[in-house]
């Protein structure tokens, strides 16, 4: 069967030239949007275009196959799934009763540019000059930046593609500038951040960056964090409780951590067990290595505590001989020291040779 459609479009055009093709318009394929290139995800618009006349019934074709559900001007295919080469023509009752079959137009896809946020410094000090800094990676100039602050997820909202937070705006449209200043930065710049680039007309937009977080130690007036055992190196398979103290309304607080692996909300079941405002941690391991904070459900932020999480490292065989052999050279030392005291405490009663050598 696949291979009797494959003879679909060269039959049609052979018969078409044999027939009455003179005065037989051209069919071609164009891309209404969006702009290319395009990219996974994208929802692509094509366009069959016939100059002449206007009463077409329009056939399409994908990689030599019959598209029976497009009959349609315009037909809308889905990447990456429907990449491909598209060819199409149209038919009518009137004289010419055909188009020729358009050339080969080539669909493809490629990955959706990224751009990637980056904050310094991470670790605010009251009237510190913060600069955000985004960066589309793998791809050409010509970019506008925006920036925004993450907020409590609200439907409704614009949000991250895992709906962790919703999204304000810093800036309108965006510059050409790739960095965004926080000029003094103050208690109430602290919080997660996001950009995202946008170029082409109409706007092709990347998606929103990871969020990168600016922190404080310092501790907030209205949420914050404490940590016990009371210190930030902690050791594997022991235990660490994490308490947040949040004033008048709690609802909605949650305890976030950054860890290598990214952003993580939720202590439990993910990390930890919660009891209240505590969540433990019955069993570190280096994993639980990272920065770790309070949110409320207002979008307050606490301090932030980087937590390092080290491996106990038993003692090494060699160690235990290292340590035996200096024991038994002091104890050595001692001898021969206990030994001459002993000595001139004889010689003084005249019998040390005899001590000695008995």
């Amino acid at each position: 069967m696949n291979h009797t459609w494959l003879c679909v479009p060269l039959l049609l055009n052979t018969l078409i030239y044999c027939g009455h093709s003179q005065g037989m318009p051209r069919a071609s394929v164009k891309i209404v949007s969006p702009q290319e290139p395009l990219y996974t995800g994208d929802s692509v618009t094509l366009q069959c275009y016939i100059p002449e006349y206007t009463d077409w019934t329009y056939v399409w074709y994908r990689d030599n196959q019959l598209l029976p559900s497009q009959t349609r001007k315009t037909a809308t295919i889905s990447l990456p799934d429907q990449t491909g080469q598209y060819q199409c023509h149209g038919k009518r009752t009137k004289w010419p009763e055909s188009s020729f079959l358009s050339p080969n137009h080539p669909i493809s896809a490629t990955d959706r540019p990224k751009a990637v946020l980056s904050i310094s410094p991470q670790w605010m000090n009251p009237g510190d000059s913060v600069t955000l800094n985004c960066e589309v990676k793998e791809s050409s100039t010509g970019w506008r930046f925006s920036w925004y602050k993450t907020v409590p997820y609200r439907a409704g909202l614009p949000s991250l593609l895992d709906k962790s937070y919703s999204v304000e705006p810093l800036s309108g449209y965006g510059t050409t500038e790739e960095s965004y200043t926080l000029s003094p930065a103050g208690p109430t710049d602290i919080g997660g951040y996001v950009c995202r680039a946008g170029r082409g007309d109409p706007v092709y937009y990347t998606n929103y960056s990871e969020p990168q977080f600016l922190w404080s130690g310092d501790m907030q007036s209205s949420v914050s964090l404490r940590i016990s055992p009371n210190r930030t190196q902690h050791f594997t398979s022991k235990s660490l409780s994490l308490i947040c103290d949040l004033k008048g309304n709690s609802t909605g607080w949650r305890l976030m951590r950054y860890t290598e692996t990214g952003v993580e909300s939720g202590c439990s079941p993910n990390w930890g067990s919660i009891t209240g405002s505590t969540c433990t941690i019955t069993s570190t391991n280096t994993g639980d290595s990272g920065v770790y904070w309070c949110e409320s459900g207002s979008g307050q932020y606490s301090n932030a505590v980087n937590i390092t999480v080290s491996v106990i490292v038993p003692a090494s065989s060699t160690s235990v001989l290292v340590g035996v052999v200096v024991g038994l050279v002091v104890a050595a030392v001692l001898l021969i020291i206990f030994l001459v005291l002993l000595c001139q405490y004889k010689n003084s009663k005249g019998s040390c040779s005899n001590i000695i050598f008995w």
